[in-house]
């Protein structure tokens, strides 16, 4: 093959574990798999396909629930996209086109269901594994076991309050199959680039730098069982406990039972608005190995140059463009990052895999 010649795009689709590729290709115009670091939206899988003879109408109609297992990638390096379930149908036309919608398998059932319930006299771990074992979801990660005397699930769904609980404490939050993943995002973010982009490697790019809403320090309450009083618990950007809340400190509504909670939550908040100080949008080639969750060394972007985590990963193959990545990057260090790379030079496959971003 030509060396400037563009690799061709490659992708497997699985309907019910029956591998149904070679049928589906001839339709396929689009394929596109998003995935969430922070579980805002469930992983989620969307084919369109072109209908003329009206068999994905009829015979070939997929039954919603069911299950599609996809990889994409290239020839030697396809990229599992994990098990989705089918949660929505559209045709639209003339001409016939169908849009398969599937969410990541786990997510459409019971974690959906509002409920109501009070965690005592447990730890945060103990939070999660309890919602886990509801759903028989094996937790991958690990979990701080701060202590807590009460939370409450108000009516809401499972889904939702482990959503809630991993933004409050500073986790990554996801639903994959039987996995329930919830990782230290500090770790995340501590991990070392996979691999360099620079302005040529993207199609696309656009920055947003900016310093507000980007607090020096947060500030949550607790009440001190031993003094009676509520008091202000207020952290500053190096993790270290500040006397006196200040004016410029983001303030948490949510209350802590202890100063170590308190700790938690405003060292958690305080990240999670620091991350959003410097945040870039791309689209590049197609890449598999950049997922929701690994981290990416920019350069060639002046004071915009560092070390940016993946926080979004879309990646699409279209019958008339081709393989395309589009990314949400948040950066988590300026200036220079280490790179791991793999033979040759080229990107390694990574994922996320036990509550750690391993690179395959």
């Amino acid at each position: 093959m030509d060396a400037l010649a563009v690799p061709e795009p490659l992708f497997t689709v699985a309907y019910n574990k029956r591998d149904i590729t070679a049928d589906l290709t001839p339709f396929l115009i689009s394929l596109s798999w998003t995935a969430d670091l922070d579980g805002d939206e469930a992983d989620s899988m969307e084919l369109t396909l072109e209908d003329s003879d009206g068999r994905w109408q009829g015979g070939w109609y997929p039954v919603k629930g069911d299950e599609l297992q996809v990889h994409i990638g290239y020839r030697g390096a396809l990229v599992p996209c994990g098990a989705f379930e089918i949660d929505e149908i559209g045709l639209d036309g003339p001409p016939a086109v169908v849009q398969i919608k599937a969410l990541a398998a786990g997510v459409m059932k019971t974690l959906r269901t509002h409920k109501g319930h009070a965690y005592e006299g447990t730890t945060l771990g103990g939070v999660v594994r309890e919602v886990a074992a509801r759903h028989q979801l094996r937790v991958v990660g690990e979990i701080e076991d701060i202590p807590v005397r009460r939370i409450t699930q108000a009516h809401e769904q499972d889904l939702k309050f482990l959503k809630r609980l991993a933004q409050e404490y500073g986790y990554a939050f996801n639903v994959r199959g039987d996995l329930l993943t919830f990782v230290p995002l500090e770790g995340l973010r501590a991990s070392a680039a996979v691999t360099v982009l620079r302005p040529g490697d993207m199609a696309r790019y656009g920055f947003r730098d900016k310093i507000k809403d980007t607090p020096a320090s947060a500030s949550v309450k607790y009440h001190d069982p031993k003094t009676k009083a509520v008091v202000a618990y207020e952290l500053d950007a190096e993790g270290a406990v500040v006397p006196r809340a200040s004016a410029d400190s983001l303030k948490i509504t949510s209350r802590a039972e202890s100063p170590r909670q308190a700790k938690a939550k405003a060292g958690a908040a305080l990240k999670r608005a620091q991350d959003q100080a410097t945040v870039c949008s791309c689209t590049l080639w197609g890449t598999p190995g950049l997922v929701a969750g690994v981290n990416v060394a920019l350069e060639g972007f002046g004071q915009l140059s560092g070390l940016y985590q993946v926080a979004r990963s879309a990646h699409r193959i279209e019958r008339s463009s081709g393989y395309a990545t589009e990314l949400e990057l948040r950066r988590v260090k300026a200036g220079a990052a280490a790179v791991n790379r793999g033979q040759g030079g080229k990107l390694k496959v990574a994922a996320l895999k036990d509550g750690k971003v391993v690179l395959q």
